[in-house]
Formats: structure tokens, sequence, C-alpha cells
């Protein structure tokens, strides 16, 4: 039987649909945050709240993270599949299980609430209702735009619901936020219009030790061009990548005639069947997903890295404001990136502002082209992406944002005991 990981009081709960042990970034980004948050140095530690109708009972993540699960009653799941009962049924979802979320933190004595975004609509105003019920702070964790978010669950909640979360519940959930914090300056700006509520930056953490370790244990070499460039991409496939894709797979067929054979290398979960299908012709060599320290092996090893967000997306807004949890990690490796994305999107704003990045910005399969046969041709411009990128990785330190991480929100809990203790009349130091 594994032992029961100690939960230290005060810890900061974080309430998520995906938690670590997960194999999407929002998964991968929490467990690297709640590993270095438990390390000496960083308390008070992480409890992770799952709500995942599928959660299982258990008490440990991956790392010895400690964590509890919040299941939603079988009726209400049902009643959800009928839209008549939308407008009625959220706000009581909302109320079971911001009663359960709070019974965690009661009996778990944590200081503070972290409610995070994607997966779960009900999430983040249930972390609000919680914090009220307990009298603790509450964070929102926006890995992605709650507001923009709706677009993406228009199949599954009803268009009245989907006016009322817009309308409703995301203003009032970020008046009554304690702070939110974001992974990028992007979505940042586009909350601080919406809210005065303090909002940081926290950069999803990479592994900078793991990928300096490998690079010497790799180091980059003149590809061969007896073999095929190995075009890397590691991550799932969906709507938010699909166009780019297959636009890589055009531009990798087109470098072809002009004598640079390459390859797309996918690393990651099979896609739908619809996405697959458009991509069934393509120089697309599929792999089964891999481990934390698989994927950086791989990432280290590629001739290039392909970071691509969608064109045609039917949530352009989400797609602008995204910070896939892939790219520090690309950027850490050392290898030649080729980012495909809008002009406006963080990855070629960040890419630009560091010039650590190949950018194709346009929909037009001639500059990706051009941009993969220069890098197969041109050890220099890979000389000068790489050390770029290098330098420009340390912005996604797992240990500095971490620290950041814990300190916006262990400061605000400090403020409120402080003033608690002045008004009880003690003296503070």
């Amino acid at each position: 039987m594994s032992k029961v990981p100690r939960v230290q009081p005060g810890s900061i709960a974080v309430v998520s649909h995906t938690v670590p042990g997960g194999c999407n970034g929002q998964a991968v980004m929490l467990q690297r945050l709640g590993e270095t948050a438990a390390t000496a140095g960083h308390p008070p530690g992480l409890l992770f709240i799952d709500t995942d109708r599928k959660a299982r009972r258990r008490t440990e993540l991956p790392g010895g993270l400690p964590v509890q699960a919040v299941r939603t009653p079988w009726a209400l799941r049902k009643l959800s599949r009928f839209h008549g009962t939308h407008r009625w049924l959220f706000p009581r979802l909302v109320q079971h299980r911001a009663r359960r979320i709070a019974a965690i933190v009661r009996r778990q004595q944590s200081a503070a609430i972290v409610g995070c975004t994607g997966g779960d609509l009900v999430d983040l105003p249930a972390a609000i209702e919680a914090g009220r019920l307990v009298g603790v702070p509450v964070f929102l964790y926006y890995f992605d735009d709650y507001a923009i978010q709706r677009q993406v669950f228009k199949r599954i909640w009803s268009p009245e619901t989907m006016s009322y979360l817009g309308d409703i519940v995301e203003p009032e959930v970020l008046r009554q936020a304690t702070g939110v914090i974001v992974p990028n300056e992007t979505l940042a700006e586009d909350v601080r219009q919406r809210t005065d509520t303090p909002t940081i930056v926290v950069r999803n953490p990479v592994d900078i030790g793991r990928y300096s370790r490998l690079r010497h244990q790799f180091p980059n070499s003149q590809a061969d061009r007896n073999r095929p460039l190995r075009i890397v991409y590691t991550g799932s496939v969906y709507a938010a990548q699909a166009d780019s894709i297959q636009r890589c797979c055009q531009a990798i067929t087109a470098a072809a005639a002009r004598g640079v054979q390459a390859a797309l290398h996918i690393y990651g979960p099979p896609p739908d069947r619809e996405i697959q299908g458009s991509l069934k012709e393509s120089p697309i060599a599929w792999h089964p997903p891999t481990t934390q320290h698989e994927s950086a092996v791989v990432q280290v090893q590629a001739d290039m890295l392909f970071l691509p967000l969608s064109f045609n997306c039917s949530y352009p807004e989400l797609i602008r404001s995204s910070a896939p949890g892939k790219f520090g990690e690309y950027l850490a490796s050392g290898t030649p990136v080729i980012i495909h994305a809008p002009a406006d999107s963080f990855p070629v704003s960040f890419a630009k502002r560091h010039g650590c990045a190949a950018i194709c910005s346009t929909p037009e399969v001639e500059s990706l082209t051009e941009t993969i046969c220069t890098l197969a041709d041109d050890a220099a411009v890979c000389d000068r992406l790489s050390n770029a990128a290098i330098t420009a990785a340390a912005d996604f330190c797992q240990q500095r944002n971490s620290r950041r991480f814990v300190e916006f929100v262990m400061s605000v809990v400090r403020e409120k005991r402080d003033a608690a203790l002045r008004l009880a009349g003690v003296q503070l130091e």
C-alpha cells in the first residue's frame, strides 16, 4: 500500500480538470510547478483538487504530489445532455462543486485556492464560491482565456448558457478573484482590459538544467544530407494546429523538388478521424506519446522543431493568446525552431523580440518552404537561432516561475494574516 503524501497546513489548493500525470500541456505545467513548490525553499506545496468526472479515488499523483477528487453526481451529468436544463443546471453544478472544494480546503487547512481554466467551465466560478464559503483568497489561473473558451465549449452548453457565462459569470469571477495568473503578456493585456484585479505572468515552466545536460550529451552536428531532415513536433494535433501542419507537409514536398529531403515526425496521441484523414497522404512519421524526458531527448536530437498554430481556426482569439507548453521546451533544446503561426500570436511576438526562431507568420507554403531550405543549407543561421533560443529559454526556468507563482499567492496570504493579527491587537515586528 502506497504511503499517503502529507499535506502541509497552509498549502495552495489547485482546482483543475486536468492534473499531473495527464499528457496534455496543462497537466505537465502543473506537475512542474507542484514538484518545484514542494522542494525546500518553496513552501508550502500544492494540493491538487481533481474535478474530472472520471477522477479516480487516489491520494497521490506522479512526483508524490497530493490530490483529492471532486466528482459530479451521475444525475447532474445526465441532465447536462439536455440543453433545456442548462440555464438551471449550471449554477447548481457550481454550488455542488464549490461545497466539495470548500470541504477539502477546510479539512486540509489550505491557505488559498487557485482555480484553473481548461476542460470544465464550472471550475472557476466553483473555486470563487468555495473561497467565499471558507474565507480564503482565490486566484484564477488562465492557461487559456476563459472568455474565449466559451467558443470551444459551445457544442456542449446551450447558447443561452454561453451568453450567461460571458455576460455575467466571467466578469463576476474576475471581480471577486484576488489575482489572475497568465502564461504570457498577450493574455495578460487582454485580461487587464477587463479587470483591475492584479494580474501576473508566470511562464510555462521548463527544466532548463535537463536540457542543458542533454545538449552536452547530444551536441548538435551538421545534418547528414544522406538522410531526410527530421522536422519534429511533440504534442497533440487538433484544430488549433491542423492547417499549419498540413501546410508544413506541403512545404516538405516542395522542398524535395529543391533537393532538400525532409520528413515531419509527430510524437503524440493520434488525432481525431477527420484530421487524420486530411493528413493521410502527407509525409508524416507518427510516433506514440513520450515521457517528459523522452520528449526532451527527441527535441534535442531533431534537425528542426515545428511550432504550429492555426490560421483557419474557428476561435482565432484563443490562438492569439495561446502559450503552447512546448514553446519553452523547444527554445531550451537549442534546436532551430520554425514557428508557423499568425503574426499577432504570442509565440511570434516573443520570437521577434528575442530573435530566437524562424518565423512564418502568413499562411503561405512558399514562405515555409524557403524557411526549411534556408535552415537546411545555412549552418550560420541555425547557430544564431540556437544561441538566441537558449538565452531566451531562461525566461521559462522552472525554479524561477515556480517561485514567482508561489510568492504571488503567498504574499496575499501573508497580508491577510498580518491584517487579522493587527485587528486582534497583536504587535507585528
